[in-house]
């Protein structure tokens, strides 16, 4: 054997056992990339329970929901603690 056929089958030989020794051991790049951030919390910030008489969930901006009523849309404020919260901040009503 020539030595280029040397060096051919050492660098297939060479990627066989590291094909076969990937699955048993962590990778080392594995272990250099950060741990995945948990976007959790324990507990919302915030939790809030809006009657369903104030109307139908239409679109939620700046911490205030706008729901649609029978008689009109209304702007609720849902960023605090019960029992003040969630107040309405606004009522439309259309003629």
């Amino acid at each position: 054997m020539d030595r280029y056929m040397k060096v051919v089958l050492t660098v297939i030989a060479v990627a066989l056992v590291i094909i076969a020794v990937r699955p048993l051991a962590p990778s080392v790049v594995e272990r250099l990339q950060p741990q995945v951030a948990q976007a959790q919390t324990i507990a919302p910030k915030y939790e809030v329970v809006i009657p369903k008489a104030w109307g139908k969930y239409i679109a939620f901006s700046n911490n205030n929901l706008l729901l649609e009523a029978s008689d009109g849309w209304r702007i609720v404020d849902v960023e605090g603690k019960a029992p003040e919260y969630p107040k309405v901040k606004a009522l439309i009503r259309f003629q």
